[in-house]
């Protein structure tokens, strides 16, 4: 099959493009995304739709970055495509975030594509990605631990769709397409170092498997295209199987039944316990770790006796012999809850002229020196609370937690002033903050491995 005929099949079989879209293509210069720009240019008429394109630069290799952008520039020129460009500040945010650079640059890049959507009035966003980026995809999943479906045909990126037209192709068969077409193309330098991850896999791993099977690319695009598949039926199994296990329900709680939800097979059963959650937090995105869900799962299968299990947002699990409840009931904390600081990158007010911002890794926006900490999904959101008798939190250097009422003394608060002081909690109660006052011993004043969130502490009177 020839490589139009592939690729239009490809993106029939998945439903990538229809009639009217208005496409977005995501285009740096090297071959991939000129193969992907050229050959939708080719069927825009055939197809019926609309492309621009649109490309990032990251600034990272003088003047051959610039010299990336105007040859995109020119080919878009020559075919009259819209182009949209924007010089990507890098080395700014890494100095201001000292954060992963593949990481930074895709952030940066993929929020300036979601503006230029939305500002333009594209409905999906098309990317480059191959049959041999697919192969990578997964042995890099594999040796992380990570799942290993590997990348999706297609799916939701802000309010629109991200899709990849050319995974069923290998990155030869573009590079023959590109030279019967004689279109040329850049090649980025920084692909033949060995300082990231996905370039030493490609590098060193893909020839050692190459040579075992050439036809690999094909091979590992079958196998994930059927996990995938297999994901699909085993989410709507897992569906049919939670329906059978719910006793009750109401407004404030959920009950299901113990002895049913054994005797689902194992390969359900976490699955059913993402949609129990699911239906404890509706229409929130929560990042869920696998402490949380084998903690509630656990729960699950015992069958003598009672126990609880804290969850996130004061919700709580209550299990007697059988039966396991849900409770939505957020007003069984041990403290008085003034307020809860959500990862949204807002200011909050906390009371004594201060105001508090927290933010997750992943936010684009979260600007500003601040404090680096490790959090769990399972004790988001952090609470804000006055102080209780007992109250005792780690510091840094310590081996046990020491008293706030000492900590208030030793900080020199004054004693009318310690009753106004706040509390961070998480959703298990460990204090590991005193706005103001001193922060614990989990956070640091630079990222650290694994870190997940920033808290930015300040004046409000500084911005009265």
């Amino acid at each position: 099959m020839g490589f139009r005929n592939e690729v239009l099949t490809y993106n029939q079989k998945h439903q990538l493009i229809s009639e009217g879209d208005r496409l977005l293509v995501a285009c740096s210069g090297g071959a991939d995304s000129v193969a992907l720009l050229t050959f939708l240019h080719q069927q825009v008429d055939d197809l019926n739709i609309e492309i621009g394109c649109v490309h990032a630069n990251h600034g990272l290799r003088a003047e051959e970055s610039d010299e990336d952008e105007r040859f995109v520039q020119t080919l878009c020129q020559s075919l009259q495509i819209p182009f949209y460009t924007k010089n990507l500040d890098i080395q700014e945010v890494l100095q201001r975030e000292n954060g992963n650079l593949q990481d930074v640059c895709r952030r940066e890049r993929y929020h300036f594509f979601e503006q230029t959507m939305k500002a333009k009035g594209y409905n999906k966003l098309a990317v480059a990605h191959h049959a041999d980026d697919q192969v990578e995809s997964v042995f890099m999943g594999l040796t992380r631990g990570t799942r290993a479906n590997g990348m999706y045909a297609k799916r939701s990126f802000g309010t629109e769709e991200l899709i990849r037209p050319l995974l069923s192709v290998t990155r030869t068969q573009i590079e023959h397409y590109l030279n019967k077409q004689q279109y040329t193309y850049r090649e980025d330098s920084s692909n033949q170092k060995d300082t990231y991850t996905r370039n030493r896999f490609r590098r060193h791993i893909m020839p050692l498997v190459q040579e075992e099977n050439p036809n690999v690319a094909k091979a590992i695009a079958q196998w994930t295209q059927q996990q995938q598949q297999d994901e699909q039926l085993l989410q709507k199994l897992a569906v049919k199987e939670y329906e059978g296990i719910i006793v009750s329900s109401s407004h404030d709680s959920l009950s299901i039944d113990l002895n049913r939800f054994q005797d689902i097979e194992l390969a359900l059963q976490k699955r059913v316990v993402l949609l129990l959650l699911n239906y404890l937090y509706p229409n929130e995105k929560l990042w869920l770790s696998h402490s949380l869900i084998d903690q509630i799962h656990n729960q699950c299968l015992e069958r003598d006796g009672s126990s609880e299990v804290h969850l996130p947002k004061g919700r709580k699990g209550y299990r007697h012999y059988s039966t396991m409840l849900f409770s939505f009931d957020e007003t069984n904390f041990s403290a008085p809850i003034s307020t809860t600081i959500p990862d949204d990158g807002q200011w909050h007010s906390v009371g004594s002229d201060l105001r508090i911002k927290l933010c997750n890794k992943d936010d684009a926006f979260c600007f500003g020196t601040g404090w680096y900490v490790t959090l769990e999904p399972s004790e988001l959101p952090i609470r804000l609370r006055g102080r209780l008798t007992g109250d005792r939190m780690l510091l840094k250097g310590m081996k046990e937690a020491k008293r706030l009422s000492r900590l208030l003394i030793d900080q020199k608060v004054p004693r009318h002033t310690r009753d106004a002081v706040r509390l961070l909690v998480t959703q298990q109660g460990e204090i590991i903050g005193v706005p103001g006052v001193r922060l614990g011993a989990r956070f640091t004043t630079q990222p650290h491995d694994g870190w997940t969130h920033k808290f930015i502490i300040e004046k409000e009177s500084n911005y009265a």
